[in-house]
């Protein structure tokens, strides 16, 4: 995949983040913010993981899936904020299901299972231990 026409995070972050632009050079910003790897570029990531563009949102919770332990307590936070929905959630659930760090993977199946059944009270609980650990 050709990443060469973006100079910048910046210009990477604004091509994700605009909804008016087409989904495969949103999709390409993300695969580029994924190799950058900064919490910019993770953050800018978890911004778009209730896009209405399912494409986006999959492009960014895989990203983010193989950034493993450098974007995991990012996306716990985000997790434990109040305004997460479904879309996130789902996103959320792919993130840690689908880890590229297997210690994460092992780590978060409490916090996989409750963002299955989710009432929303095991997710939290589970994605708050989950942060401690992490950031022991």
């Amino acid at each position: 995949m050709n990443h060469n026409h973006f100079e910048s995070i910046e210009q990477a972050i604004s091509v994700l983040q605009d909804t008016s632009a087409q989904e495969l050079k949103r999709v390409h910003a993300a695969s580029y913010l994924e190799e950058m790897g900064t919490s910019e570029a993770i953050d800018a990531l978890i911004s778009v993981l209730s896009d209405d563009d399912y494409g986006v949102r999959w492009a960014a919770a895989k990203a983010l899936a193989h950034l493993g332990a450098k974007a995991a307590p990012a996306v716990l936070r985000t997790i434990l904020s109040p305004d997460t929905d479904d879309r996130f959630r789902e996103a959320a659930h792919h993130i840690f299901k689908e880890n590229g760090d297997i210690l994460i993977r092992s780590e978060a199946r409490d916090l996989v299972k409750a963002l299955e059944t989710s009432t929303g009270v095991d997710e939290l609980t589970e994605a708050s231990k989950l942060l401690k650990k992490l950031t022991a």
